[in-house]
Order: C-alpha cells, then structure tokens, then sequence
C-alpha cells in the first residue's frame, strides 16, 4: 500500500458529514498529524466540497468549513500542466466526473492511493490505488 494518501470529495464528504466511512478519514487525519505528514487534496476536490456544501448548508458554513479543512494537515494540490493533461485523458478515457479524473490524475503522478468510497472510482482502479473507505 502506497504511503501517500490523497483524499477525494466524496471522503471530505463523508468525514464532514459523519456518513459510513468517515471513521477512515478520522483515523488517516490522526495517524497523518501524529507523523507530521500531510494527506493530498487536489484543489479542483476542494471546490467541489466548497459548492456542495454551499448548496447544502449556505456560505457561511462553506467558509468555515474550507477553514476548517485548511487548518488539517492536508496539503492542498494545485493543478500542473502535467495533472491537467493527465485528468483529461482520464476524462475522456473513462466514466468520471471531472473532479474525479483529477484527483486519480494527482493520485498518478504523485504516486498515491486515492482514499474514496465513490463508485466512480471501479472504472479506474487498475490505473491508480484505492483506498476504498
């Protein structure tokens, strides 16, 4: 099992939201902060949590919460040349969202497992580690 660990929208969700699975996010957050190490966000993941929970609970929750995520031990990825094109073959390749190809193209290049219980993630998973929660 890869060290790296990169969490995907449909983790944060679940961790927020207290859903089955967000145990494994708890525990990744503690081993992480215990290690001094950080977990992968890949920050197009990031605003898909942000306008979730816009549409959900309001901005005001958004904004505490993206805080919230910010203070974690969670090193926000920025997009590359080399992850954008990554995320578009996977794009077009295979049945993922958008935001999803770029967290299994994160996930590639920084050789890490992604951490997810999405579905989405079956059609990928003999191209990148799932950690399925």
């Amino acid at each position: 099992m890869k060290r790296k660990k990169l969490l995907d929208s449909f983790a944060v969700m679940c961790w927020l939201q207290d859903e089955p699975g967000a145990r494994v996010v708890a525990e990744l957050l503690a081993e992480t902060k215990a290690t001094h190490d950080r977990l992968l966000l890949h920050e197009v993941n990031l605003a898909e949590v942000y306008y979730l929970t816009i549409r959900r609970a309001g901005e005001d929750r958004a904004r505490s919460i993206a805080a919230q995520l910010l203070s974690l031990p969670i090193e926000i990825i920025a997009s590359t040349s080399e992850i954008l094109w990554q995320a578009a073959i996977l794009k077009a390749k295979h049945p993922v969202s958008l935001a999803d190809a770029f967290a299994a193209a994160t996930a590639i290049i920084m050789d890490a497992a992604v951490v997810t219980g999405d579905p989405e993630f079956r059609s990928i998973g003999d191209l990148v580690e799932i950690q399925w929660i």
